[in-house]
This record gives C-alpha cells, sequence and structure tokens, in this order.
C-alpha cells in the first residue's frame, strides 16, 4: 500500500465553486517528516484522511485521537483542529477535500459525527475510493468531472458501509433533507413551502420546525439563498441579461429579483457581476 518513505507529492486544487453540488476542492498524499503537523487552525471545507502508514494524532473538540495506518479521520469546516505525525513513525496519507451545497448532508449519512470524527480500521474499499480521486487530480475539464465522479463513489461506499444507515433502517430522509434537496434540484422552477411540506408528506410548521433545526434557516430563506448563488455564477461566468439570469434562477419579476439579491449580497446584480468581473481580470 505505501508508495514511498520519503518524498513528499502533494496536489491542490483550489475551486470556488460554492454554488455545486458537490465538488474537490483539494486532494493529495503525503509521506511527513517525524513530527510533521498542522494547526491548530481551522478549514472551510471537509477535509476526509486515511492513514496509509505510521502513526500520528488527531486533535479535535478537545479530543485526542491516536491513529495508525487504516484509520481515517475528517475534518469538519470552521472547527479548530490539529493533527501532527508520530516522531518514530511519523504517518504517511492520502486526503480528499470537498464542498459544495450537499456536503454537509452526505457527511450526516455516513458514520462520522462532529463527536466521532474518526473511522478506525475503515478498509481497502475506502483507500482505493480515495486514492482514485487523488489519482485523478487534474485541471482539464474532464480531469475536474472525473474527480467529481470519484468523489460521489467515495461518498457513496461511506453512507452503504454507514453502520447509521443499518440503525436508522436503511438511511430514509427526514422531511428537511427532502425539501432541501428538491429546492437544490429544482431552484429554477416555482417552488413553495406548502408544496416542498406536500412532496416531503408533512405539515408546513412541522417542515418549517424540523428545517430551521437542521439547517438554521427557514425553508423560504434556503430556497431565496440558493437562487442567489446560482444567479451569482451566472452573473460572472455566463454573459447572460440581468432577465436572463432572473428567469433561469426562479424569478418571474427581475425587479423583484434585483431586490432579493441585494438583499441577501448587499449589492445590486450589476454591481456584483462588475466587482467580480474586475477581480478575475486583475488575476490573469
Amino acid at each position: 500500500m505505501k508508495e514511498t518513505t520519503s518524498s513528499i507529492y502533494k496536489h491542490s486544487m483550489k475551486l470556488e465553486r460554492r454554488t455545486a453540488s458537490l465538488y474537490v476542492q483539494n486532494t493529495g498524499c503525503q509521506q511527513c517528516a517525524p513530527g510533521y503537523g498542522w494547526g491548530p487552525g481551522v478549514r472551510n471545507h471537509f477535509l476526509l484522511h486515511y492513514v496509509m502508514d505510521g502513526k500520528g494524532v488527531y486533535e479535535c473538540r478537545d479530543k485526542r485521537y491516536e491513529l495508525r495506518a487504516g484509520d481515517v479521520f475528517l475534518v469538519y469546516p470552521n472547527t479548530s483542529i490539529h493533527y501532527a505525525a508520530d516522531e518514530r513513525e511519523p504517518w504517511e496519507y492520502v486526503w480528499v477535500g470537498f464542498g459544495g451545497m450537499d456536503a454537509e448532508l452526505c457527511v450526516e449519512q455516513t458514520d462520522f459525527t462532529p463527536e466521532m470524527p474518526v473511522l478506525r480500521s475503515a478498509g481497502s474499499g475506502l483507500y482505493e475510493r480515495i486514492k482514485a480521486v487523488y489519482e485523478s487530480y487534474g485541471t482539464t475539464a474532464w480531469e475536474g468531472l472525473e474527480m467529481t465522479a470519484r468523489l460521489y463513489s467515495l461518498l457513496s461506499h461511506l453512507v452503504h458501509t454507514s453502520q447509521r444507515q443499518k440503525r436508522e433502517g436503511g438511511g430514509a430522509p427526514d422531511c428537511a433533507q427532502m425539501a432541501a434537496e428538491y429546492i437544490i434540484n429544482h431552484y429554477e422552477e416555482p417552488i413553495t413551502v406548502e408544496g416542498l411540506a406536500v412532496y416531503a408528506s408533512v405539515s408546513h410548521s412541522s417542515l418549517y420546525r424540523r428545517f430551521v433545526k437542521r439547517f438554521q434557516i427557514s425553508p423560504k430563506r434556503f430556497l431565496l439563498e440558493y437562487r442567489i448563488e446560482r444567479a451569482c455564477a451566472l452573473l460572472v461566468d455566463s454573459g447572460c441579461s440581468i432577465q436572463e439570469i432572473s428567469n433561469s434562477v426562479g424569478f418571474e419579476d427581475p425587479f423583484y429579483f434585483s431586490r432579493a439579491f441585494k438583499d441577501v449580497k448587499g449589492v445590486s446584480p450589476r454591481q456584483y457581476a462588475a466587482m467580480h468581473r474586475n477581480g478575475e481580470e486583475q488575476r490573469t
């Protein structure tokens, strides 16, 4: 399983696709020097490490985990963590960083939790899938798609083998998850909270309570902000008119779209597009 004992080999892809359902943020593989570590600090995305060889420690939420080959640890976004290689038997690991609108929903269906972000003796199936993401790294369009496909395979494996799924009766989604997924997949269509409640087979009030408990935001606000995030991507990348973008993300009235956009982003759609296009030009 171990491919090298001394070199450091590492890839990283910093993507700004905040509106994507799921994407690879970075991926790499590293043979660490004795005592080499990172943190304390926070990441803004999920980061999954598989320990291929050696030993190390992972500290998170005032807990310390001593890890060895075959163990896996997950870094949660915006959570202070620290990890370091053993002084005598420094570890080698392969990692995948990922994010997206569906990332948290996927992780919640695995055996990882914020209170237990470690899997012991995870098995070769998981290692092969993490390694597959790493080995498909590249900057071309097809390589980006390949990485995303393999990330889905990796998370599918984690969900499929999860003991949580067995305890909870096969992982049937709750009404909040169903509503959120419907919004993500149908945001450009007319959507009402009443319609979401019917779709999830619960009352309006029940959906509202469960949605706010899970996402700390109402279904109506979630829909609005998701549509605005999709609009942001179109404003920067598409060259479409404001009316075209308004129609594309589910707003029939471009004037209401502009007001809603400013409410969420603090600037008008045109100002947002100008700011971000200027930023792109300065970086090129």
